[in-house]
């Protein structure tokens, strides 16, 4: 085999896709383990406002780390940034831990943040270069899972911590040693992407190539294609060159996109239990469409690593993105009613499926030398989305019924629908242009 996307997936590439998975599931772990701590933090260690900017710390951080710390992946190598990005972790958890005062906390969390923005943007880079095109969006789907299954690991363990009124720092602690042995496994067992070492000129990292083709059975390491050459001599700035004429279209399409899904998505995500009980009363009722849409997210992940082994990751935005703007508005009508439940888990299958889309759509479409720069700067413009969005629907919550706000959660949703359409007509992907190429 010549080439490592197109050989079967290897056992060895398979356990790099398995460690990205664990990676994940840390990095969910320390962004929502703050959300199990907060009902368990002393009235006169942080009050009501500051458990809020806590909460949007590591939402911050994610945006920092995801713009300007991730793009250095480009330059030193993906292996290299996930093993500081979970050294990063590491250090926030025990900080936050150790935090004497809300503000140490508060700075805490934003490290922490930082070290899961650096990590989201690449382990998916490094999972996708390590994946066969045909596996590819499978690839995604599976890593996908991690983050919710981090959240849901999260919960259980501040359940056993504090059920016998055990002391909320003990989550944070948790949360350390499961972001140190996965650390640890990395250092061990991840190895550096083979197209990122191929794209390099330097004898050290050619020998590094040539190693690494040989144990993933190839003939040899893949030659730099001219988009490709020396990421060390690639722009220090990586804005300016996703910006430039030859990927702005791209870059500002993907901008878009991703910031109206996780508009929507954090909206929703995060206010569905508390409008659900203002609409209907019935806290239970809200509690339980918040966990049916959590299920149905996970689920969206999965469902969207099948359906992508066949269709485009580019089509299945689109699609997804008519099926959720069309949920949130069912939504909105039946937000009162118990088919809330059920609409809530079909909205949060369709959401999901969108963001592990737009999470397998994106790195391809960046030659080597921008491709963390160009994922981290969508995450990082995604998660102003994210951040927003929350803001705005609390300021708004007291003049503007909970059907409203759903029905309002659309507009994002459409303009995100608008920016994958247009990719979809701007994009080609390699199995596109062979059957074109067959046809002509």
């Amino acid at each position: 085999m010549s080439s490592l996307r197109e050989a079967p997936m290897r056992p060895y590439q398979w356990l790099v896709v398995a460690m990205c998975l664990l990676v994940n599931t840390a990095d969910g772990f320390d962004f929502f383990v703050m959300g199990f701590v907060l009902p368990h933090l002393p009235a006169d260690f942080a009050g009501g406002a500051v458990k809020g900017l806590l909460v949007s710390a590591g939402l911050v951080g994610i945006g920092l780390g995801a713009l300007f710390v991730a793009p250095l992946a480009d330059r030193f190598g993906r292996r290299t940034l996930l093993i500081a990005g979970l050294t990063v972790d590491v250090v926030g958890m025990v900080a936050s831990a150790l935090a004497p005062t809300a503000g140490v906390l508060l700075a805490a969390r934003v490290l922490t943040g930082v070290g899961v923005g650096v990590l989201s943007a690449t382990y998916i880079v490094l999972a996708t270069e390590f994946s066969s095109a045909r596996r590819h969006n499978l690839v995604v789907g599976i890593i996908g899972v991690g983050f919710p299954l981090g959240s849901t690991l999260a919960g259980a363990v501040g359940l056993a911590v504090t059920v016998d009124g055990g002391d909320w720092r003990a989550l944070f602690w948790a949360g350390a040693a499961l972001s140190l042995a996965v650390l640890v496994a990395s250092v061990v067992l991840v190895p550096e992407s083979l197209e990122f070492l191929a794209a390099r000129r330097d004898p050290r990292s050619r020998e590094r190539a040539r190693r690494l083709a040989r144990r993933l059975r190839l003939d040899a390491p893949p030659e730099p294609g001219p988009a490709a050459t020396a990421p060390d001599r690639a722009p220090r700035g990586g804005l300016p060159a996703l910006l430039a004429p030859p990927l702005r279209a791209v870059t500002l399409l993907l901008w878009l996109g991703y910031f109206g899904l996780l508009a929507a998505f954090y909206f929703v995500s995060t206010w569905t239990p508390q409008l659900v009980t203002l609409a209907g009363g019935d806290a239970a009722q809200g509690a339980l469409t918040g966990t049916v849409l959590s299920v149905g997210g996970v689920l969206g992940s999965l469902l969207f690593g099948i359906i992508g082994l066949r269709v485009g990751a580019t089509r299945v935005a689109w699609i997804a993105l008519a099926v959720a703007a069309l949920g949130v508005v069912v939504f909105s009508l039946t937000v009162s009613s118990p088919a809330a439940v059920w609409v809530g888990g079909i909205l949060g299958l369709a959401v999901f499926v969108t963001v592990a889309a737009f999470t397998a759509l994106a790195p391809p479409r960046y030659p080597v030398h921008l491709r963390a720069s160009g994922y981290g700067a969508m995450l990082g413009v995604g998660r102003v989305g994210g951040i927003v969005a929350p803001v705005l629907a609390g300021a708004a919550l007291a003049v503007v019924s909970p059907a409203a706000m759903y029905l309002a959660s659309a507009l994002p949703l459409l303009l995100a629908f608008v920016a994958a359409l247009a990719l979809a007509r701007r994009t080609t992907t390699p199995a596109t242009a062979r059957r074109r190429a067959a046809r002509h």
